[in-house]
């Protein structure tokens, strides 16, 4: 980001100077704008309604699906944010859309709340989010290697399965 400068920006997108700086202050606010932008359009994805068959506790798989397949048409971009130079606010906000997105499954869901006994629900839903971050972020640096489909069964696995036998000796 450091080494990328207005001028190329505007060069590479074939628009002046004078237009980048009508739409907006520095490079860093593109880039902020963009992120939004991201995040707004995972959240829509995330709430939009599915059908009562479709329904689970946590997040449909039918939307899970839809918003990897999001990610993946502008992974360059997502990837550059995730990485070790890039925004680690962006990885945080999205930890919190899906957080919320899950508690707001579960509230829809009262009777099916998570069976957790010996563990208390906030370690619960840390760990499930964890995991499934984790994963997609993995995912992503790994340049979307696999498709949608399979990630979804490796959430989907990482999520109803022990820690401990995630790991094969």
């Amino acid at each position: 980001m450091e080494e990328i400068t207005v001028s190329d920006i505007t060069r590479y997108s074939q628009i002046n100077r004078g237009t980048f700086y009508l739409h907006y202050l520095d490079k860093y606010d593109l880039v902020e704008k963009l992120e939004e932008e991201i995040l707004s359009n995972i959240q829509q994805i995330l709430e939009q309604p599915v059908a009562k068959e479709e329904e689970n506790p946590l997040i449909p798989d039918q939307l899970i699906l839809d918003a990897l397949y999001y990610v993946k048409d502008d992974l360059a971009f997502i990837k550059a944010l995730v990485e070790e130079n890039g925004d680690p606010k962006f990885v945080s906000t999205f930890k919190k859309l899906l957080m919320d997105t899950v508690k707001r499954h579960i509230a829809l869901h009262e009777a099916n709340r998570l069976p957790i006994e010996k563990l208390p629900n906030d370690y619960a839903e840390e760990i499930l989010l964890s995991s499934t971050i984790s994963i997609l972020l993995l995912w992503i640096k790994k340049d979307g290697k696999e498709s949608p489909e399979l990630l979804l069964k490796y959430i989907n696995y990482a999520r109803d399965t022990s820690p401990t036998e995630l790991i094969q000796p």
